[in-house]
This record gives C-alpha cells, structure tokens and sequence, in this order.
C-alpha cells in the first residue's frame, strides 16, 4: 500500500524521534538550509535510533550500518532560527537490509520535507552485506 502524496509505503512503526536546532551554519547563501543538511538530519537520527539499541558503537567493530541509496524531498524550506523534529520508521525487512523514513517537522508542526534510505547491514572485513541483527528485524513491521 503506498501514500497518494508520497508514493511511499505506508509505515506504522516510528522507530525513533529527535528534535534539532536549526543551526546558523545549516545555511547556505540563499539563506535556507543547505540541502545536504537534510541527510545530516536523517543520519543523526538514524544514529540515535542506533545507539539505542545496544548493539555496540559503529566502527568498534567490523559489522555496521551502511546507506545503500538514499532519496529527500523538499516541501518547505528550513530557516535560521528554528527547532525540527525528525522522525524515523522502517518498512519490513529483507535479509540483511530495510528501507528507512523520515519526515522533518517544524515546532509548529508543518512538513517541510520526507526522505528514505536502503539501510544495509554491512561487515567491513569481510566487505559484503550480512544478515540484520534479530534485535533490529523484531522492531520492523513484518514482511506480508
């Protein structure tokens, strides 16, 4: 099932939640958060939400999360100062990957944009995909 505004698979489950500050350095020349910036936003969720879970810091070890592609939308533009909240949830997942969304809202509550990233998880030593964790496949939705 997809969203009609989307085109993204409808996702029950928030995973995580973070609230950011715009900084005045998230800035570019046209006076509106840097594009760029808005996968910052993502990636600091998705690492909070990482953290969270205890399966040990990435780059202590050789397995990690690794972003396969990854996609934004732009709805409204971010501005000097303001506060967003950034949430993440996660559609069902394959075997050694899942796909991630995102939305940004403002403190008032507007939209300003939603993205996705193809999260893998990825064993550097042996530089190939391996199996997700069974901790992280019980937070998805199951497969249908």
């Amino acid at each position: 099932m997809k969203d009609s505004e989307s085109n993204q698979p409808i996702v029950q489950n928030d995973l995580w939640s973070i609230t950011l500050p715009i900084r005045w350095s998230d800035m570019d020349a046209l006076g509106h958060v840097n594009n760029a910036m808005y996968f910052r936003y993502f990636e600091m969720t998705r690492m909070e939400w990482w953290n969270s879970l205890g399966e040990g810091t990435l780059g202590t070890s050789s397995i990690g999360m690794v972003v396969a592609d990854g996609h934004c939308e732009y709805l409204i533009p971010l501005k000097y100062p303001s506060v967003i909240t950034v949430k993440m949830s996660g559609a069902a997942p394959g075997r050694t990957s899942f796909n991630s969304f995102y939305t940004i809202h403002t403190d008032d509550g507007r939209l300003c944009a939603r993205g996705s990233a193809r999260v893998v998880w990825y064993d550097n030593a042996r530089e190939s995909s391996t199996p997700l964790p069974a901790s992280v496949v019980a937070l998805l939705p199951a497969s249908k």
